[in-house]
């Protein structure tokens, strides 16, 4: 749709409601909306309910409890087990000493992927 020089905001919101109330078919151009079509998904079982996240204290240190993911799968777990080989491994230091400590040992980018993923999930808790 190439714009007319002298069209407005108006008149572009009436073309793309024209064009998405026909939800993108020509046929349906000329129907109104209907937007019973539109209806939210299931709730996702996986999710917990909203409340609010553990304290720091509550948590724990970030460096033991990354010590604990050494079972888990993925990067996370690779970074869990090779700071349980490290003995100058920070235990009791947050995500900024732990990632002070990769950076110490030249680690690559993954680990520090894998380290942003395991700040979330521990915030998370």
């Amino acid at each position: 749709m190439s714009e007319a020089p002298n069209s407005t905001p108006d008149d572009l919101r009436r073309e793309i409601t024209r064009i998405l109330g026909g939800k993108g078919m020509s046929s349906d151009f000329g129907h109104g909306a209907d937007y019973r079509a539109f209806t939210p998904a299931a709730p996702d079982s996986r999710l917990r309910p909203a409340g609010r996240t553990a304290t720091p204290a509550e948590r724990g240190p970030f460096g033991r409890w990354l010590l604990m993911q050494a079972e888990r799968g993925g990067l996370v777990g690779d970074l869990a087990k090779g700071a349980m080989a490290d003995r100058g491994f920070p235990r009791d230091g947050d995500p900024e000493a732990v990632r002070k400590r990769l950076s110490m040992l030249q680690a690559d980018g993954d680990m520090f992927e894998a380290l942003d993923e395991a700040e979330l999930d521990w915030f998370a808790l």
